[in-house]
């Protein structure tokens, strides 16, 4: 099989553990396997320069030394545990301390200027994946593969200028990923790719958002028309429930897209949204592979699955610690744009929307957002629609948690909601807000954050999710 397996920043996060990974892929290219690698940064690294960048920004120049010194100790320490043969393992550390120079100079540069603009945060925030692709190319080859190390832009992957969150161009991507690996694959080299970061059509530097790795082995893999994408993680697979919280937790074996998305949205975060969006719209199965068992069949995400009679509920998951803010208003009754307003407004604050619920009457609309977030949107949305007359009170409410129930098996099903309510009602729990998508694959409430487990344990036990 044609093969994009991605290796996330835990399964990198020192030299044992790329040395596994390294193993992991000679294993399925002695089984005749052919494939492209894509691996992240180091677990902790891309955090660590987004937060030295807003030091820089500061002038602070002591602190990017103190920071370089530690990041380069610790990406060297990986190589010369990870690498055996001294000869590949010099050529990794010269690549590695280059490009370690590179990333010196220009958060100096940025420190001298006082100034972080979102197209030098991108090119700061890429040398994590810049920084450990050499390395894990070098242990593909200290293990007896042929291999070749390049970034997304090199791989092929065009994106416009929206830095930060960069929007691939899908049109010339497919072609030009084809053209930079297509070859290198049927020949036996495995490429390895550095995730997350891609170029514009001028060669800049951007990045695909948080989670692009996953984003960077979708759009390689439809490129490629690759069999199968490979996400590996440290857990077994997609899960009924978080096994930290539900103990009788199990593996789903077959999931679809659309449900593995909702899943993705609210908290389960195993795949990013983006990668399944990608991958359902090239017909791209996915799997959710383990390192634990890498011979384990992992869950599979496909198209569309078929539902088994009783099997309503696929999974249950939830986001822990929301806020709730509340527009309402007796004037808001009949303003169609109003809602749109709000949602702009939150937009323009860089203000995610977990969920929204609007009363029958149109006199309030509830939005969910991140925790943290309460304060920044209570006060924009004050500030542009209090005068307005529409808009009487803007409230905001914290230590909440989102519960979504996700299954396929739920469309068309009566009474799924009256018992999944019923649930809630049998074990004390309060609903503060409820919303279901058209799609009815979801059912997705609001509780108090300190009724979140419990939650989800009695609807485990009533639902027994699964396949």
């Amino acid at each position: 099989m044609k093969i994009v397996m991605k290796f996330g920043g835990v399964s990198v996060a020192d030299g044992d553990k790329v040395r596994k990974v390294g193993t992991i892929i000679r294993k399925f290219h002695k089984e005749g396997h052919r494939m492209v690698v894509v691996t992240s940064a180091m677990y902790g690294v891309t955090d660590s320069l987004a937060e030295i960048a807003k030091k820089a920004s500061h002038g602070q120049k002591e602190s990017v030394r103190e920071f370089m010194d530690s990041l380069m100790l610790k990406h060297k320490k990986t190589a010369e545990s990870a690498i055996m043969d001294e000869r590949i393992l010099k050529h990794a550390m010269e690549i590695v301390n280059a490009r370690g120079d590179e990333l010196r100079n220009i958060l100096l540069g940025i420190a001298h200027i006082g100034e972080l603009t979102p197209r030098s945060k991108d090119f700061v925030l890429g040398y994590g994946e810049k920084l450990s692709t050499p390395i894990l190319h070098g242990v593909i080859e200290d293990l007896g593969m042929k291999s070749r190390a390049l970034t997304g832009g090199e791989a092929g992957i065009v994106t416009d200028d929206h830095y930060g969150e960069a929007n691939p161009l899908m049109n010339v991507t497919t072609l030009q990923v084809r053209q930079a690996l297509a070859a290198m694959v049927e020949d036996g080299i495995i490429p390895v790719v550095g995730g997350f970061i891609a170029s514009t059509q001028d060669g800049v530097q951007t990045t695909l958002g948080r989670g692009g790795s996953d984003y960077t082995a979708s759009i390689i893999g439809a490129g490629l028309k690759a069999d199968e994408v490979w996400v590996w993680k440290d857990v077994d697979g997609i899960m009924t429930a978080n096994p930290k919280i539900v103990k009788s937790a199990k593996m789903i074996g077959t999931i679809s897209f659309a449900e593995a998305m909702e899943l993705a949205h609210f908290g389960a975060e195993v795949v990013h949204p983006k990668a399944l969006e990608c991958a359902a719209r090239y017909q791209l199965p996915f799997r959710v592979k383990s390192l634990k068992d890498p011979d384990g069949p992992g869950t599979y995400i496909v198209t569309e699955v078929k539902v088994k009679a009783g099997n309503v509920v696929k999974a249950i998951t939830n986001i822990n610690d929301v806020s709730l803010i509340t527009v309402s208003g007796a004037s808001m009754v009949g303003t169609p744009r109003l809602a749109a307003k709000v949602l702009q407004i939150l937009t323009d604050e860089d203000i995610d929307v977990l969920m929204i619920s609007q009363s029958s009457s149109e006199e309030s609309i509830t939005l969910a957002i991140p925790k943290g977030s309460g304060t920044k949107a209570q006060n924009a949305l004050e500030l542009s629609m209090l005068g307005s007359k529409q808009v009487r009170e803007v409230s905001v409410e914290g230590g909440l948690s989102i519960v979504a129930v996700v299954g396929a098996g739920m469309r068309g099903t009566p009474g799924v909601a009256a018992r999944v309510f019923g649930t809630m009602a049998k074990n004390d729990i309060n609903i503060r807000a409820i919303a279901q998508g058209s799609s009815e694959l979801n059912i997705s409430f609001i509780i108090d954050k300190e009724d979140g487990k419990k939650a989800i344990e009695a609807l485990h036990d009533d639902f027994n999710p699964g396949e």
